[in-house]
């Protein structure tokens, strides 16, 4: 079985990777508000085209409300982390619950801006 300090450090690795994809996720969502607000300013639009351009603004706030909630998480894992290595492994079993925990959100996060970022390209292909 592992040792307390390999578990802590592989919890460490994953933790930087997230903060790592959570970056790229505000990037990416900085572009799609961009984009949107773009198509507004450029396209003589239509007042259901306004709707739903505003339906998709909602939506990209949201992701970075998520996204900062999950860094928040995060950081907290990361203090975790830190006591973990300092007291003998005492809190390896709330460290782990908690990384899985994360790694579920994660997930859905990301799955759910991939589903968003799709859905908005294809309406912006099919209506402009």
């Amino acid at each position: 079985m592992p040792d307390t300090k390999s578990k802590i450090k592989q919890f460490q690795y994953e933790s930087d990777a997230w903060r790592r994809v959570l970056v790229f996720l505000l990037q990416e969502n900085a572009i799609l508000k961009t984009r949107l607000a773009e198509v507004v300013r450029e396209n003589n639009v239509s007042g259901d085209f306004l709707e739903i351009a505003e339906q998709y603004q909602n939506q990209f706030i949201q992701n970075d409300q998520i996204i900062n909630f999950v860094r928040l998480d995060i950081g907290e894992l990361d203090n975790l982390l830190t006591r973990g290595l300092h007291e003998n492994g005492l809190v390896v079993k709330t460290i782990a619950r908690k990384q899985k925990k994360l790694r579920k959100e994660l997930t859905t996060l990301e799955t759910t801006f991939n589903e968003i970022k799709i859905q908005f390209n294809n309406y912006l292909a099919d209506t402009l």
